[in-house]
């Protein structure tokens, strides 16, 4: 991934995105979640496989400008249905609302 946002050849350069990534890096998230992308969009999830199926639990982060929106597919409803959680933040430090997304998100099931 750091590579994807950091080396220009695949999009712009994104250096807050990659600062970002090593950061969840350092914080162990690489070893609980698959990471991924589409188009600009950094995406995080527990899925075995690539690409992703509507209903599976993922958090997705546009980054631009050392801010991010942050959406997140973990909780589902009664009718089994993502519930989604959207909010913008700063991409440095991680906050408290993102951190408790991925702890949640990690503590999931693989699908």
């Amino acid at each position: 991934m750091e590579w994807f946002f950091g080396s220009g050849e695949a999009c712009p350069k994104r250096p807050d995105a990659v600062d970002f990534i090593r950061t969840l890096r350092r914080m162990g998230y690489d070893r609980k979640l698959r990471a991924g992308q589409s188009i600009d969009i950094f995406i995080v999830s527990r899925s075995r496989k690539h690409g992703l199926e509507p209903e599976q639990a993922r958090i997705e982060f546009y980054i631009y400008e050392g801010k991010m929106h942050v959406q997140g597919k973990i909780d589902v409803d009664s009718r089994g249905l993502p519930q989604t959680e959207a909010f913008i933040e700063n991409t440095q430090p991680v906050s408290d609302h993102v951190r408790d997304l991925l702890d949640r998100l990690s503590n999931g099931p693989i699908t």
